[in-house]
């Protein structure tokens, strides 16, 4: 059975559009999405709708953590919005209250098992959702994971593809689909092979003309949106 792995969304369904046709066209059915679905970019109720027609095993980012103190706090949103932008007050505007819940009341980490495999998604570590899991990330670190009971682990947060393996265990950061932060238009993900166990990471181009668009004209005085795309601003 094949997985494909999502992280960081970030609200860009022009990204999201381009991964999609390519799991289509593999044929798997089944996504795990490991948060940051919103924030930053605009396009999160399409985002939501483009991920309905999966099954999809999601848990929180910081992100999601953001919107909720939003939701509950409404005047933080100056300054959320002067640091990332106004995507999060535009999700809490335009989504539903099931839209809402659905990002807001899940698990982290979330333990699943498919096909005899336990599997851990978390955002950043299991034990800390804020924690980035950087290739160059100290070796005490990584063996923490030894003391779970699962044997995969889908992380993300980083923005950066990486595979660590721990013993028997197995990390996967998919990488950003919707922020890759290394080169312009490309969407990164991965696919997940349950049977052998292998990774295939994939980095899918994507236009971003539309997207920058949009940031510089409902944002124009965040650089922050567009510099994280790669884009010279």
């Amino acid at each position: 059975m094949k997985l494909a792995l999502l992280s960081d969304i970030h609200g860009n369904q022009y990204a999201l559009n381009e991964v999609i046709s390519e799991i289509k066209s593999q044929n798997i059915d089944t996504l795990i999405v490991t948060g940051d679905t919103v924030g930053y970019y605009y396009g999160i109720k399409d985002v939501l709708n483009i991920l309905a027609h999966f099954k999809v095993f999601f848990t929180k980012g910081n992100h999601e953590i953001m919107l909720e103190q939003l939701k509950h706090n409404p005047e933080i949103e100056l300054e959320l919005k002067n640091k990332y932008g106004s995507s999060l007050q535009r999700a809490l505007d335009s989504l539903s209250k099931n839209e809402v819940d659905q990002l807001l009341n899940v698990e982290h980490p979330k333990s699943i098992a498919i096909e005899n495999l336990n599997i851990l998604i978390s955002h950043g570590s299991p034990w800390d959702i804020n924690q980035y899991l950087y290739p160059d990330t100290d070796k005490s670190v990584w063996d923490n994971f030894s003391c779970y009971k699962e044997n995969i682990f889908i992380v993300g947060h980083t923005h950066y593809q990486h595979i660590e393996n721990v013993g028997d265990k197995i990390i996967i950061n998919p990488g950003s689909v919707g922020q890759n932060r290394n080169e312009p238009g490309l969407a990164d993900w991965a696919v997940f092979e349950t049977e052998s166990l292998s990774v295939t990471h994939y980095s899918t181009p994507y236009s971003i003309e539309k997207l920058i668009s949009e940031c510089e004209s409902i944002d124009p005085d965040i650089k922050l949106l567009t510099r994280q795309l790669g884009y010279k601003n």
